[in-house]
């Protein structure tokens, strides 16, 4: 990545904010908002395969009338890997359809043929792609935690208020009916006055794992994209795939993870 790109990318989000959210994409990608009947086919382009982008759209592909049109990654060999994973699907054999792979999520924001995106990246790359999706016309499901600063959020439901777009946070834990069901049986007062609530959490992941060397990017890592606003660092492999989670430069550990309190309040809610 040249120094031009890297310093676009590591000024986009502040920019934004001194620009009151004027588009950053080229004119010809802005879209205005479309409407649809319940009977429409809705084309979903996922930006970032690997672990939860990718249960993300399986997730979504169980519904009638939803079809995945695109995928993008900067790792080669997760996007390679995730598009022969998604032509295994029967509703995708049944259909036919394949979909159109990208690097560069930018490239795929410019194909008007997808109605919503989901972004499944690290951390630090939430901002930004919801933001450009949001500008070009595209309804949003981004991962939880919804990005890494106050500000990031501001700027996420800024977006979608002024570009009218329908964007839900990846809460699991909040959109199951289960979820809904015990909450409408607490507040039935079936179970009385309650008291005390005692929460936990038993995470055996991540608490810790060997320090390795930096090395080489490996091959088919556009690193440098990878990185995006985050500051540059050599490559190391504990700060990629999983475990960039425990490096402030991309998240916030499983305090932001799991115990994360923000929520988005768009144009068209859905939470």
């Amino acid at each position: 990545m040249n120094p031009s790109r890297r310093q676009f990318l590591q000024n986009s989000t502040q920019l934004a904010a001194s620009a009151s959210l004027t588009t950053l994409l080229p004119d010809e990608v802005i879209a205005s908002p479309r409407l649809f009947s319940a009977a429409d086919t809705v084309s979903v382009g996922l930006i970032g395969c690997n672990s939860m982008g990718w249960a993300d759209l399986t997730s979504m592909l169980k519904n009638p009338g939803v079809r995945c049109i695109a995928l993008c990654d900067v790792d080669q060999n997760v996007l390679n890997k995730r598009a022969a994973d998604l032509a295994k699907l029967p509703s995708v054999q049944a259909s036919g359809q394949k979909a159109t792979l990208y690097s560069d999520f930018r490239k795929l924001l410019e194909n008007k043929d997808i109605d919503a995106v989901i972004v499944g990246t690290p951390d630090h790359w939430h901002c930004l792609p919801t933001v450009y999706a949001c500008q070009a016309g595209k309804d949003v499901y981004v991962e939880k935690p919804l990005a890494n600063s106050i500000e990031e959020c501001d700027l996420m439901v800024a977006a979608a208020r002024k570009h009218k777009r329908i964007t839900q946070v990846g809460q699991w834990q909040r959109s199951g009916p289960h979820w809904k069901n015990a909450i409408d049986y607490v507040r039935s007062g079936q179970i009385g006055t309650i008291r005390t609530v005692k929460t936990w959490a038993y995470m055996p992941y991540g608490k810790t794992f060997p320090v390795v060397a930096n090395e080489p990017v490996p091959a088919g890592v556009d690193y440098e994209m990878w990185l995006g606003p985050a500051p540059k660092r050599p490559f190391n492999r504990n700060r990629f795939h999983g475990t960039f989670r425990y490096f402030w430069d991309y998240a916030g550990g499983l305090m932001t993870d799991w115990a994360h309190t923000w929520s988005i309040l768009p144009y068209g809610v859905c939470r």
